[in-house]
């Protein structure tokens, strides 16, 4: 069950099966990385010969499937990117910050639906990683389903997280718009008749949501750590009473006393920890003492240490940037050998009391027979990733340095969960400039230095005093592609020499109109972009390498040599397909936007020509009912 050799990149696990297009996807993420995020649609349109690298490619991407991909995550932990690309602004329908009332906002899931005409087919991926660059090692547990006629057939029940999935809206600080609501809960909806199909040695699963309300049956392995003395373990017993197996394993990349506590129940013989060795020194004495317990810790190899409390490089000022990612290990996992049988846990939650008790997260409870998914096959796979014997005995105190972290990054998190109102007035007679007016409440507190900028210009920033009341910051002459609701706050504590900054998601309550095409014309800034922008466009979602649509034939189209060979061909096929009808509105605004941009153009003039013609071509389809 678990290959802890086999790497795969998420981007892999969310391409559609053959022959199917995505048709609706939900992820959360505790940390996000925005660039990272632009990957996400080019996994959805393979097909087409898209690269990450290609800015022109992630545009088609983005603007082919945004209005069906929506994403979660922690108010607080979208990661500041060091060069703001314009197309971040085209995340804004699709990424929606949360914030919870207590604990963290830390699931890591994804639910696709994809569709061939009238077919479906799902896919739940349960995870412990985030949406980020990171190079640490996770694990991932992924399941296939597709509809069933007949409710009896379907399973497992899927109602956990159906509920999970219709609740997100509710965590987000800016309420999505009412047809983004209706398509996420219409998703969770359709789940009722899903039969998935088991990983392998699996023959029991469970959908554990954790920090949203679910309550969990007895006998739960997530009902009984969480709470301990009301829900009873593996030999139907409470308290001290409890028991979950002879023999355990845990890894974690933090962790308490509390969880290893529960674990070390009375008559567990061997319960084996696998953590990070900063984490495992935090542990209190008499836990690590245990003589039933070992523990090991991930070798870094040589990766500077970084956590979501750790310390990164350090910026102009000479203040230590607060790391938002993890390095090396960041899977959880928790088997435990009862009887003839393994009970597994994969997810998100790391084995601390506010991971199973005041986060919100994720975690898939399965049961597989011991002599194929025991503790000691499990330590066998361990063996090709690399852990050492911890040779520490715990008793050590949090740093000084890291307790400041830790104020500096819950101080981000509040201010991010605050309202900031924004307003775009043009500027007077000029051109396509603007006046963006931040209104909000939030003050820092006395200790830290507050600053305030769009995410897309550098400079410049307002500086945001530790007072009570309202806070108004303007900044002026902001082209028309530059207005964005997305906000940097860096917060400084020159005492502890820490700095820190987050994206924040604000509300955009007077968006100029034309924002979002001006900031596509400004990426196709040359004949030869826009070409292949709309061969890229045109490409079916589903194209197969070698079907005459695909890399293959794009290749070869001729934009390269400055021609509109491939467009006519392109421009047909697109024609034919399902969703011309959308499609090409959508073109148009991109290609009026060129014609009014650069009308002296004569290759722009020429394949205005050539689209005209096209789009004639389906209206009076459309209109002779062709």
């Amino acid at each position: 069950m678990l290959e802890a050799a086999n790497r795969q990149a998420l981007t892999q696990q969310l391409r559609p099966p053959a022959g199917f297009r995505l048709s609706h996807a939900v992820g959360t993420t505790f940390t996000l990385d925005m660039t990272s995020a632009l990957s996400v649609p080019l996994s959805f349109v393979a097909g087409s010969g898209e690269e990450f690298t290609n800015p022109v490619a992630v545009l088609s991407a983005l603007r082919k499937v945004s209005d069906r991909v929506d994403i979660f995550c922690q108010a607080g932990h979208i990661k500041a990117p060091t060069d703001a690309s314009d197309l971040l602004a085209l995340l804004e329908p699709m990424v929606h910050q949360v914030s919870v009332r207590r604990g963290l906002f830390h699931p890591k899931i994804w639910l696709l639906e994809f569709e061939n005409d009238t077919e479906r087919r799902y896919r739940f991926l349960c995870s412990s990683r985030n949406l980020t660059t990171d190079a640490s090692w996770d694990l991932l547990v992924r399941l296939d389903g597709e509809p069933v006629q007949h409710a009896e057939d379907a399973g497992p029940d899927s109602g956990p997280l159906a509920r999970f999935i219709a609740g997100l809206p509710d965590l987000c600080t800016v309420t999505p718009d009412a047809g983004r609501l209706a398509r996420v809960r219409g998703l969770a909806s359709r789940l009722a008749d899903v039969r998935w199909d088991l990983p392998e040695d699996i023959h029991r699963l469970a959908f554990r949501p954790m920090g949203m309300g679910e309550d969990f049956e007895q006998g739960s392995i997530v009902a009984h750590l969480r709470d301990p003395e009301n829900f009873v373990a593996l030999n139907n017993k409470t308290g001290k009473a409890a028991f979950l197996g002879y023999d355990k394993l845990v890894i974690s990349p933090f962790l308490d006393d509390k969880l290893i506590g529960r674990l070390q129940d009375t008559w567990t013989r061997n319960l084996y920890v696998y953590s990070r060795d900063d984490q495992l020194n935090l542990l209190e004495q008499q836990t690590v003492a245990d003589t039933r317990t070992s523990f090991k810790a991930f070798d870094e190899l040589g990766i500077p240490e970084s956590s979501e409390s750790g310390q990164d490089d350090s910026d102009e000022s000479g203040l230590q940037r607060v790391a938002d990612d993890l390095t090396g290990l960041h899977a959880k996992a928790y088997f435990c050998d009862y009887d003839h049988f393994t009970y597994a846990l994969l997810g998100s939650a790391n084995a601390t009391e506010a991971g199973f008790t005041r986060n919100v997260e994720f975690l898939l409870e399965m049961r597989g027979a011991k002599k194929r998914l025991g503790v000691q096959r499990i330590r066998e796979s361990l063996k090709d990733v690399p852990f050492a014997d911890y040779l520490g005995t715990g008793g050590a105190a949090r740093s000084e340095e890291d307790v400041a972290a830790f104020r500096l990054e819950n101080a981000l998190r509040e201010a991010a969960a605050q309202r900031f109102l924004l307003d775009a007035v043009p500027d007077g007679d000029a051109k396509n400039t603007f006046t963006v007016t931040v209104s909000h409440d939030w003050s820092p507190q006395p200790e830290f230095t507050a600053k305030l900028r769009l995410l897309s210009l550098p400079q410049p920033s307002a500086f945001v005093e530790p007072s009570g009341g309202q806070h108004e910051h303007a900044f002026h002459a902001i082209p028309l592609a530059d207005v964005t609701p997305y906000l940097v706050l860096t917060l400084d504590d020159p005492a502890a020499g820490l700095s820190k900054s987050t994206v924040i998601q604000g509300s955009l309550r007077t968006d100029p109109a034309g924002r979002l095409d001006e900031i596509i014309a400004r990426q196709l800034d040359d004949p030869q972009k826009l070409r292949q922008f709309l061969l890229l466009f045109l490409t079916p979602e589903d194209a197969l390498p070698g079907s005459g649509t695909g890399a293959g034939w794009f290749a070869g189209s001729g934009f390269g040599d400055g021609s509109t060979a491939g467009l006519f061909e392109a421009m047909v096929s697109a024609m034919a397909g399902a969703d011309a009808g959308s499609v090409f509105p959508d073109l148009k605004v991109v290609m009026d936007r060129l014609l009014a941009l650069r009308g002296d153009d004569p290759e722009i003039q020429q394949l205005h020509a050539l689209w005209t013609a096209a789009t004639e071509a389906l209206d009076i389809g459309e209109l002779h009912g062709v």
